[in-house]
Formats: structure tokens, C-alpha cells, sequence
């Protein structure tokens, strides 16, 4: 299929979170070339995310091969995602849910961790259900479908798409009374808080949610765009090419993602995504000027010697418009093939 990435199956870059042309086959080497580690931390980077591989498929079996509540689901998940965070170099074992986010005077959300740059909160990082798929469900609710808690006028409502209730979040985090989580809708949380006051907002969310972990960036989130990270498939592609653990520490990890430096990684590496893409967008314009040119050239030709024309009788604006029109039918019908291939 036209524009996906063909080597690296563990990341999905939707809504082109990176430009296509730079999410390529080349991604994992630009990250690790960009971040300047040397070759032995890239090989303790690999090391540290491979020993999430026997406990991540203990918390599967215990998934598939027990019928769990959805509490104790979201206690496993939440000691797995512990374990994970520290691996990514957080400070895990020290949340937030001791004093849930206020939105309001009587609204709040679960935020396990705020990092900050300076006085401004930078990353937020958040849980949600696991997302693995059991013998005795269909596909796991995602991002756009699970919540909190569903209630109306207090009382807990049963919904086919809103399924978690707070009550079963209660040995990880406990809603004073009086008090409602709100939005109770995760995808519609991530967005209010995207939608703070500029001294209040994350410029990032991490989400976890077992084995997939989501990485939302203010601005890009209400285009549509961000990165999803499977760790199950992680394990596979990182056989064919071990910097694929690598990489998943250099995009989540807390050194890069919310340092104390100046710069962070993955803002570097939207700079140059956004480089690239400029530069394919002026060699495209470029492209079509020569295009215009050699037809418009050609027409004159064929105008002058073929038909009753002469250079001043030739209508300059008709014929630039007639060229550019050709260029973009040839432009689409290449598209169209390359989407049918």
C-alpha cells in the first residue's frame, strides 16, 4: 500500500504524525543517529527493553488463560506498565494518584505522572485498560472507545463502547466523594487537557495501555496524529533487527522525551521531518515548473508548425492553464497505480 512503512511494523504512524518520506525504512538509524549515544548505550538501551519481553507475555497468559475481572485486568496492567516506565527511566513508583488532576471544582482525571520543564508542564502520562485481546472477547476497546467511568445522575450505567468503571480503577486511584472523573471518555480527556491554559497544558501525553502505548502531541492530536507503539510486535521485529528496542527508548523514554536539557528529542526529530518534507515540496514545485515548461514548449512547437498560429496569436494564460491541468491528470493516474499496487 502506497506510503507505509514497510520495515517497521511496531510503530503505526497515523495521521503521518512524521512526513512518509521520512518515516521510512531509514526511521530507527535517523533516531539513534540523532539522539548521539554511542554504540554501547544503544546496545544497554536494547538490553533494558528486551527484559520486558518475559514479564509482557506472562501478563498476556494470565489475560488469555484466566477469565480475570476487568479489576484485576486493570491492576496487572497497571503493575506491568510500572514496570515498563522504569525501564523507560521514570520514576514509576511514585504517581500522581494521590491527588488527581482538577479540572474543575468538582471535575478531575487520573494522571499517573506530570513532568515538567521548568515551571510548564511537558509530559503527562496516563493508563488506560490493556489492549490485549483474550479467547473470550472481540477486538479490546481502543483509544476512542474506553472510559473511566460511565454514570448517570450517579448512578453506574452498563454501555456497550464506555465500559470501565471507575470502581474498578479503585485500588490504583480513589475519586473523593463529591467529585466526578471528567471527561469520562479517554480520547475526550486527552483532549481537554490538551485544551488547558498554556501554563497547564502537556505539550505531550504518554498513554499506556499493556502491551500498546500511545504518544500524543498537543497540536498534532487534533489533526489526527500520533504514534502507536505494540510491544508484542515490538519482540517480533526487533528479531530481525535489535535497535528496534533501541528506538522504542529513544521516542518514550524520559531522558529524551522530558529532559531537563534544552532540546528534546523528538522535537529535533519533527525539525527534521519538517525539513524533508520542504525539500520534497520544493523539488515537486520544481518538478512541475519543468513539466509546464517542456509541454508548454512543445505546444508552441506544434501550434506554430502544424496549426494557423503565430507567437502572438497564441494565448499565454490558456495554454499555462491547459499544461498545469495535463500535469495534475498525469500526477493523479500515477497516484491511482501506485494505491492499486
Amino acid at each position: 500500500m502506497f506510503g507505509v512503512n514497510n520495515m517497521i511494523h511496531f510503530i503505526q504512524n497515523i495521521g503521518e504524525y512524521f512526513a512518509s518520506n521520512y518515516f521510512d525504512e531509514d526511521f530507527s538509524k535517523k533516531v539513534i543517529e540523532k539522539s548521539g549515544y554511542s554504540s554501547e548505550a544503544i546496545r544497554e538501551f536494547n538490553q533494558q527493553v528486551n527484559r520486558l519481553k518475559p514479564d509482557y507475555f506472562k501478563l498476556k497468559q494470565t489475560f488469555v488463560e484466566n477469565h480475570l475481572r476487568t479489576k484485576d485486568k486493570i491492576n496487572l496492567s497497571h503493575r506491568f506498565h510500572t514496570r515498563v516506565l522504569n525501564v523507560l527511566g521514570y520514576d514509576a513508583e511514585q504517581t500522581n494518584y494521590d491527588d488527581l488532576f482538577p479540572l474543575s471544582e468538582k471535575a478531575v482525571l487520573p494522571v499517573r505522572h506530570i513532568l515538567y520543564r521548568g515551571e510548564q508542564p511537558h509530559l503527562m502520562v496516563m493508563e488506560m485498560h490493556a489492549m490485549i485481546k483474550t479467547k473470550d472477547e472481540e477486538e479490546p476497546d481502543g483509544l476512542f472507545d474506553q472510559s473511566y467511568n460511565v454514570t448517570e445522575n450517579g448512578e453506574d450505567l452498563k454501555s456497550t463502547t464506555q465500559k470501565y468503571h471507575r470502581s474498578q480503577w479503585a485500588d490504583i486511584f480513589t475519586v473523593p466523594e463529591g467529585i466526578s472523573i471528567s471527561p469520562m471518555v479517554i480520547n475526550k480527556a486527552v483532549s481537554e487537557l490538551f485544551l488547558l491554559p498554556t501554563y497547564q497544558r502537556p505539550r505531550y501525553i504518554l498513554l499506556c495501555a499493556g502491551n500498546v502505548y500511545f504518544l500524543l502531541e498537543a497540536e498534532k492530536w487534533f489533526r489526527g496524529s500520533y504514534l502507536q507503539f505494540d510491544l508484542e510486535i515490538l519482540f517480533d521485529d526487533a528479531s530481525i533487527d535489535k535497535n528496534y528496542f533501541a528506538l522504542f527508548y529513544l521516542l518514550l523514554g524520559k531522558e529524551q522525551l522530558a529532559p531537563t536539557a534544552e532540546m528534546v528529542l523528538m522535537e529535533q526529530l519533527d525539525e527534521d521531518a519538517h525539513k524533508v518534507a520542504y525539500e520534497v515540496t520544493k523539488d515537486l514545485k520544481e518538478g512541475v515548473i519543468h513539466a509546464v515548461e517542456q509541454l508548454a514548449n512543445e505546444a508552441v512547437h506544434y501550434l506554430t508548425r502544424e496549426e494557423d498560429f503565430t507567437y502572438d496569436t497564441i494565448n499565454a494564460t490558456w495554454l499555462k492553464d491547459d499544461c498545469l491541468m495535463m500535469v495534475a491528470t498525469i500526477e493523479r493516474d500515477d497516484l491511482r497505480q501506485l494505491h492499486q499496487k
